[in-house]
């Protein structure tokens, strides 16, 4: 039996993060803490807003985990950090559910502590245009929220004095969740509830959804299909195959089922798309094109293969190769598959290592298999 992925022990510790806020939310109580010589004041209904948004966080990202990305793993890790401090927090009181939730999120951490190096992928690249609006946005409504639930305290029953209620009401006003709890009782507060419910459907939920979908998209589609420039130059031992052919394809599986990043840059999109649904990273482009080269730190890499079937197109891969500048630090990485020993001269002339592959199949015969 097949035993259960990290991500969805993830996804629960999230969904129950999130059951865990909703429970505490009644609660008037407030914590007092002694730090630096000051007092500071933690009420257990703002603690309870983070702890759902912290629950969100963990539930959404978690999906992202089944790409092995770096940053999902990094940023999954602190929020669990930051999970077990909030529920240890909310276990000071009577609320037993915390403990299940302490529990799950120790195990969520050790398992991805034990598995920490089958992370290795790079993650969505946050610089993109449309994410960098997203979280602008985001950042736009959630203070606007606070602002204005400040500024507006006084209008406000129960009075709204402190960033904490004005989180809460935030969090309240932009998921449409109305409470009740805290009501707006003149004209001004009124408008600024509605004008913020608004914000949070219509800019909010939009923003977040941009930035979520990526992440869908990749566990859905495989892990990658398009990477950037800043992507491509952070890989590190990776397995490089330029063109590809069947004759690689029992080696780069086994490569990458040991952990390692293996990427593909391939030309015919049918065969791209299928070595995407098993999971490699690949980029559906031409292996010759000198910019694609140079996108890539081929110093970091552990082997570059290239593995057409084709000769002449090996040819124009191990052109565009010698074009690049300081190739003596990854020049004894490169393998060439030849498939026929008569052009065997004409790779020979580059310097790099290689593969006759009638040569190969010639002797495993001769072998007698």
């Amino acid at each position: 039996m097949k035993k259960p992925e990290i991500n969805v022990f993830v996804v629960i510790l999230g969904v129950v993060t999130i059951i865990i806020g909703a429970t505490i939310i009644p609660s008037t109580h407030v914590y007092v803490f002694h730090l630096f010589g000051k007092l500071i004041n933690v009420s257990q209904r703002g603690l309870s807003f983070f702890t759902v948004l912290d629950g969100f966080f963990i539930t959404i990202v978690g999906y992202g985990l089944k790409a092995k990305g770096r940053g999902t793993w990094r940023a999954i890790v602190s929020a669990t950090i930051v999970t077990l401090f909030i529920l240890s927090l909310s276990s000071l009181r009577h609320y037993d559910i915390t403990w299940i939730g302490l529990a799950l999120a120790i195990l969520v951490l050790v398992l991805l502590i034990r598995h920490r190096k089958e992370y290795v992928y790079p993650s969505i690249s946050l610089g993109r245009p449309e994410i960098a609006v997203a979280i602008i946005a985001i950042i736009f409504t959630v203070s606007y929220g606070v602002g204005g639930s400040l500024l507006l305290g006084n209008q406000f029953i129960p009075r709204i004095s402190n960033i904490e209620d004005a989180l809460y009401f935030t969090g309240e006003a932009v998921t449409t969740l109305g409470l009740g709890d805290i009501l707006p009782v003149t004209f001004t507060s009124r408008m600024f509830t509605i004008s913020l419910s608004v914000l949070g459907i219509g800019i909010f939920f939009g923003a977040m959804a941009i930035i979520i979908t990526p992440i869908i998209e990749r566990r859905i589609g495989g892990i990658v299909i398009r990477m950037g420039e800043r992507q491509l130059k952070s890989l590190k031992n990776y397995v490089l195959v330029l063109g590809y052919s069947d004759f690689v394809h029992g080696y780069v599986t086994n490569i990458k089922n040991s952990g390692k990043v293996v990427v593909i840059v391939i030309r015919d999109q049918q065969q791209a798309d299928k070595l995407r649904s098993d999971g490699f990273i690949v980029l559906n482009q031409n292996a010759d094109e000198e910019d694609l080269l140079n996108s890539f730190n081929l110093e970091n890499s552990s082997r570059i293969l290239v593995a057409s079937n084709d000769d002449g197109y090996n040819l124009l891969i191990v052109a565009a190769i010698n074009q690049i500048k300081n190739q003596e630090k990854f020049k004894d990485k490169i393998t060439v598959l030849v498939s026929n020993n008569k052009n065997l001269n004409k790779f020979k002339i580059f310097g790099y290592e290689i593969a006759d592959i009638s040569s190969v199949v010639s002797k495993y015969l001769q072998g007698g298999y």
